[in-house]
């Protein structure tokens, strides 16, 4: 017998995924805070907030260990989460291809719509990588890792070697959309700010091809992620620890080496000369990029199987229940923080603040979080998005013999 679809529920959910995904977005946080100083200032103002000796190491220190790190395991989780349903939605009889793909779009809107407010989101990456997952469904384990590694260190680089061997690396339109998105956000022109962020979409991922290496990288990774869902050590974390105690050792080794190597490129002046080399570079950072995240995952898993009742898994848990919602929240933050008819700090926040006011965010997003996750069954944002995904009206409040 056909059963209706329905979405998972907070007792079916595995705990362990949400931690992560908290933890995720604390690092996306302050990377997001970090490229609203480094990837969307002219040098001229980027020297000004990056003087001091504070911010100069705040920049390494977010170099080495927070950017793309975060929004790896990000990734990891949006594949392993995508899994999940196209696995529950397969066991209750329903076409899943028809499913999916209708999730996928909703998503894309939501990113097409984010992508006016700010240009750095990642949704629309995330809705079109996801719906190519759906050729990999019936994959089996050994060649979901064969897959994940073609897309991120075969497709993805290829894309990037055409970029550096037929793209002008340093085109003059690149400063005109920078300055551009700059005075607008400066100024608080809202039509402005719309225009000037898919504007800078359009020339940065669509005319520089960078969408379309984020996409396979995004694959890849959702492959990885997927293949994590279907092996269950994420659900049975004591079964496979002997297993997750070697692969923590691997990633640790591997870490250490990419660390070191950037190190020596971005601290010590070591240079990469030649086209070939820059292309290299790419695919090796992107394997270390990736090594360090899964070190981070791994350690958490680690220190979660020990010690899971310490408060702060707590806290990751309750922020990673919601986390479309916490991303996009903020998002929020950004425009209120940064946009010149708020706040209007575009500009003027210097690099070392990026990680307190981060830090004193999210603990404003997590108190947020545990109050929301006790009183309903999904954040404001994954509501809306199920109820479009399955088609129906669900619940949002938790009965009274649910709170907590």
């Amino acid at each position: 017998m056909i059963q209706a679809a329905a979405p998972i529920l907070q007792k079916e959910r595995t705990e362990i995924i949400d931690v992560l995904r908290g933890f995720a977005l604390l690092g996306v946080l302050i990377a997001n805070l970090e490229g609203f100083i480094s990837f969307a200032l002219p040098e001229a103002q980027l020297a000004l907030v990056t003087n001091t000796t504070a911010d100069q190491v705040t920049e390494k220190f977010l170099l080495l260990f927070v950017d793309n790190k975060f929004i790896t395991i990000f990734s990891l989780l949006f594949g392993y989460g995508f899994g999940v349903v196209i696995e529950r939605v397969h066991a209750k009889g329903l076409n899943v291809n028809s499913f999916f793909i209708r999730r996928m779009l909703w998503l894309l809107l939501i990113g097409v719509i984010h992508v006016g407010i700010w240009w750095g989101e990642i949704l629309n990456v995330y809705a079109s990588a996801g719906m190519l997952l759906l050729i990999f469904r019936k994959v089996n384990n050994k060649m979901l890792l064969i897959w994940a590694a073609v897309f991120l260190f075969g497709a993805a680089p290829l894309v990037q070697a055409l970029k550096t061997y037929l793209l002008n690396p340093n085109p003059p339109e690149g400063d005109l959309v920078i300055n551009n998105y700059y005075e607008n956000v400066k100024a608080g022109d809202f039509r402005g700010i719309v225009k000037s962020n898919y504007q800078a979409v359009w020339f940065i991922f669509f005319e520089r091809w960078s969408q379309f290496r984020d996409i396979f990288e995004a694959l890849g990774k959702f492959l990885f992620g997927y293949y994590l869902l279907r092996t269950g050590c994420l659900k049975n974390i004591p079964a496979f620890l002997p297993q997750i105690k070697k692969s923590w050792k691997v990633s640790m080794c591997m870490a250490l080496a990419y660390l070191a190597w950037q190190a020596a490129t971005n601290i010590f002046g070591v240079k990469v000369e030649g086209k070939q080399w820059k292309v290299l570079e790419f695919t090796v950072t992107r394997a270390g990029i990736l090594s360090l995240s899964l070190f981070y995952c791994l350690s958490i898993i680690l220190l979660y199987n020990r010690y899971r009742t310490f408060q702060l898994f707590h806290i990751f848990r309750r922020v990673g229940m919601m986390s479309l919602t916490n991303y996009l929240v903020q998002t929020l933050f950004y425009v209120v923080f940064f946009y010149g008819f708020a706040l209007g700090m575009i500009g003027k926040l210097h690099m070392q603040y990026v990680i307190p006011i981060g830090l004193a965010f999210y603990m404003l997003q997590a108190l947020f979080s545990k109050y929301w996750t006790t009183h309903f069954l999904y954040g404001p944002a994954e509501w809306v998005w199920r109820q479009l995904s399955y088609q129906k009206r669900l619940p949002l409040k938790k009965p009274d013999n649910q709170l907590g």
